[in-house]
């Protein structure tokens, strides 16, 4: 299988996500069961990596289009739930 190749801006991406739902503030809010405020800060902190993310699964043959289209509902319904 052929290496997928990341452009600098999507492998930020990756990180950036990687850090949010990973890291101090997220396991914090995890431990104090964080309310939708929280959760809508959260998104709105990663939205713009999360449509990069869109990309870079739209590239994986098969099931990367699917899980893209899965992704992409999931942040309408989060876009309606957390207007900016």
């Amino acid at each position: 299988m052929a290496e997928m190749k990341l452009t600098n801006e999507e492998t930020a991406a990756l990180d950036r996500i990687e850090a949010e739902l990973t890291g101090p503030r997220a396991k914090a809010m995890a431990a104090e069961g964080g309310g939708k405020d929280d959760l809508c800060d959260k998104y709105r902190s990663i939205r713009a990596a999360l449509l990069i993310l869109i990309k870079i699964l739209k590239k994986i043959p098969v099931v990367g289009p699917k899980a893209a289209a899965a992704l992409e509902f999931l942040m309408s319904l989060a876009d309606a739930v957390c207007p900016a």
